[in-house]
């Protein structure tokens, strides 16, 4: 990490900061091994003083993240041996079924807030790939969730990089440090808000439906036998 932020930082006046932002952003959304917000957050600190330019730096964040979520999602698509495999596992299985049923009933909701949860992104763009969600809806909320992300990392980095305009490397670790604190707040608040709903469904007596009521009351029980 250290080595390919010492190489962004040469590149801040350079063309090619913008294609290696690009290119991490890409690989970011298919195998998340290089956060590749530290080096949008550190380009968008330096980007206060004019190089890099900021809407070029969000441009070029924006086109890895939308490339790197729609090669996730045809990777889904086009991976039965493994979705076969998955499905044949309980937990493969159950955590497909939870994609499925979230992707049904939540959506571009779900693919917008899981753009801001590192790893989980790639998870939830493979298996929207290998449930079959639309493509065309898929592309349209995958745009707007690398929009905002690219709007939120560009713009944490200059945060820090204008409250600190004489010390650009201080600047940097504020933007890194900030964006680490909201990301820890979303993910708690995610946990807390689950456990909830989990505490709510337990305390809830199970409904007993009309039409059953009704059955009950037509039909009652046989009287036990007297003799």
């Amino acid at each position: 990490m250290d080595a390919v932020l010492q190489l962004a930082e040469s590149l801040m006046a350079s063309p090619w900061l913008y294609l290696l932002v690009i290119g991490l952003a890409t690989f970011d959304g298919i195998v998340p091994i290089v956060p590749s917000e530290t080096v949008i957050i550190a380009a968008g600190a330096y980007a206060v003083t004019g190089q890099p330019h900021a809407l070029g730096l969000f441009a070029a964040a924006w086109a890895g993240a939308l490339i790197g979520d729609v090669t996730a999602h045809h990777l889904g698509r086009g991976a039965g041996p493994i979705a076969r495999w998955f499905r044949g596992r309980r937990w493969g299985g159950a955590l497909l079924g939870w994609a499925e049923r979230e992707l049904a009933q939540r959506g571009g909701m779900l693919l917008i807030s899981a753009r801001f949860i590192p790893g989980g992104r790639t998870a939830t763009t493979l298996a929207s790939g290998i449930v079959g969600y639309p493509r065309r809806r898929f592309v349209g909320f995958a745009a707007i969730a690398a929009a905002l992300w690219s709007l939120y990392s560009v713009g944490i980095g200059m945060l820090g990089g204008a409250v600190f305009q004489e010390q650009p490397l201080v600047g940097v670790g504020a933007g890194i440090g900030l964006a680490i604190a909201l990301g820890g707040g979303i993910e708690l608040g995610r946990t807390v808000r689950r456990r909830a709903r989990e505490r709510a469904q337990k305390r809830t007596p199970a409904r007993v439906s009309p039409r059953s009521s009704a059955v009950r009351a037509v039909c009652p029980a046989p009287a036990p036998d007297a003799t």
